[in-house]
């Protein structure tokens, strides 16, 4: 037997029957789910809900950093707000395991979601919402307590966020976007 992916459920039925016209119950899912980095017994309570409202509050910093019109902003803010809605169906998956048959799968139920909300993603603003969402997974690392007692704990927490910070570098490289931008940014919002 061959799985499909619209043969998925959700809170409000079949995949294949909401991904094009979901209610409130589906979107409201996300507050379910919880992120991979939490599922791997380190990264708390998070859910990909949190991770939404963080990115969309990231994308109004962002957006006020580099003086983004009211309009710019608006829409920036939305989809950040919007970025990861497929997951409500589709749990948390690291990028990692996001190959090009599931990252396809993955694009169609998202772009599925925003069509019916009458969303449509900005190519412009691609990059900068890749930079918050990257940058609200640093803010989700520093908000992890490991035991202060066990020093293998909080070392490991270092390193996660370290190697987190390096790849959103990196992504900024390869964009153009300069590292003292980013390091700026990252100091108003107090997330070094």
């Amino acid at each position: 037997m061959k799985y499909k992916a619209e043969d998925i459920f959700t809170p409000q039925g079949l995949l294949k029957e909401v991904e094009k016209n979901p209610n409130l119950d589906f979107l409201m899912n996300i507050f379910n789910i919880p992120r991979a980095f939490s599922v791997s017994g380190f990264g708390g309570n998070w859910n990909i809900g949190m991770h939404s409202v963080a990115t969309a509050f990231l994308a109004l910093y962002w957006a006020k950093c580099n003086k983004f019109d009211k309009s710019k902003r608006d829409k920036f803010v939305t989809l950040a707000l919007l970025h990861d809605l497929h997951e409500a169906v589709t749990g948390d998956i690291l990028p990692m395991f996001k190959e090009d048959l599931v990252r396809t799968q993955l694009d169609r139920i998202q772009n599925n979601i925003l069509n019916f909300l009458e969303v449509k993603m900005d190519s412009d603003l691609e990059t900068d919402l890749k930079i918050v969402d990257l940058i609200a997974f640093l803010y989700e690392i520093k908000q992890v307590s490991p035991s202060i007692i066990n020093p293998k704990k909080l070392k490991l927490a270092n390193l996660i966020a370290e190697k987190q910070r390096n790849i959103l570098l990196e992504y900024c490289n390869e964009k153009k976007v300069k590292k003292e931008k980013i390091e700026k940014f990252l100091e108003q919002i107090e997330v070094e």
